[in-house]
């Protein structure tokens, strides 16, 4: 996937040596290391996803932690699903399929993940699908201890999301990339609430790797141990 244009270069030289070592790291994880992991999401994330509500999951690149165990369980239990399609790499688009255990895949043409067939939603429309708030599963290489998540560098959650990724709209953390959302979306839907799903060694300290203002911040942090809130919508 593409890096972000407007990076420093020293950040992003920092961003892709620790993007190196954690692609490496899971590269090691067997299958059955990732089955029994998605296994364990499907148990941890009930208790910070409420049942019946919307979420924004992903269906897994090689090596991420599976979602999809708990996305047929909240399914099964009444709960909206979607997942995301890239529409455009030029502009860092992403587009929402729903999603369901029998949903028909393709390989995407930008990516190393597969995406359903279907009619397709703009992050401003899947917002207005659900103004009771949506919760976003956010893959990522890494997350740190304060909520930045470090992604595989092509920048479509920091896009897609922006400003609502800023935790309490804190002018210091406000994104600079222009975003759909932040500019069309209605004020008056709920907020979203986001969570970083990543391994539990890849929970860094702050300062682990750079953090710029575009990067997406999370609301809370999901292993296959444990959930841990970092602070409330």
């Amino acid at each position: 996937m593409p890096t972000h244009a407007d990076e420093p270069a020293s950040a992003a030289a920092a961003k892709a040596a620790a993007r190196s070592r954690l692609r490496s790291a899971r590269r090691e994880l067997t299958a059955d290391q990732i089955a029994i992991r998605g296994q364990a999401l499907a148990r941890v994330l009930p208790s910070v996803v409420p049942a019946g509500s919307a979420v924004a999951g992903y269906v897994p690149m090689p090596g991420e932690p599976d979602v999809r165990p708990f996305l047929s369980g909240h399914a099964a239990g009444g709960g909206a699903v979607y997942v995301p399609v890239i529409a455009s790499t030029r502009d860092r688009v992403l587009e929402w399929v729903s999603w369901a255990p029998e949903a028909e895949l393709r390989r995407s043409a930008f990516a190393a993940v597969d995406e359903p067939l279907g009619d397709r939603l703009g992050t401003v429309a899947l917002r207005e699908r659900h103004p009771e708030g949506l919760t976003v599963l956010v893959p990522g290489l890494a997350v740190d201890q304060h909520g930045a998540r470090m992604g595989q560098g092509g920048g479509f959650y920091d896009t897609a999301f922006g400003n609502d990724a800023a935790f309490g709209n804190d002018a210091d953390h406000q994104s600079s990339t222009p975003v759909e959302s932040a500019a069309d979306s209605p004020t008056d839907l709920a907020p979203l609430r986001f969570i970083a799903v990543v391994h539990a060694a890849e929970v860094l300290s702050p300062g682990a790797f750079p953090v710029e203002p575009h990067d997406l911040r999370v609301h809370i942090i999901v292993t296959e141990r444990e959930a841990t809130t970092l602070r409330p919508v």
